[in-house]
């Protein structure tokens, strides 16, 4: 497993190192573009979680937030 710092995605939301990648590698499976409520239902986990999520996975480049506020993974996380 590869070390590495928790990821404080908002108040109250944390996730294990590499959570992120492991969630956009899940989200890359879904139709794209996709609803954050096609997300919440892929990665079985809340809204409260989801959305900070798909923001902080928009900010580090793996997603791209559509004006019609769907979102499409945009890079693989397949790396070692």
């Amino acid at each position: 497993a590869k070390a590495g710092r928790l990821l404080r995605l908002a108040d109250g939301v944390v996730l294990m190192p590499g959570a992120d990648r492991e969630a956009a590698t899940r989200l890359a499976a879904l139709a794209q573009p996709f609803t954050a409520s096609e997300a919440r239902t892929e990665l079985g986990s809340s809204r409260r979680v989801v959305l900070p999520l798909l923001a902080h996975l928009d900010r580090i480049g793996l997603t791209r937030r559509l004006p019609d506020d769907r979102r499409e993974v945009v890079r693989s996380t397949e790396t070692p």
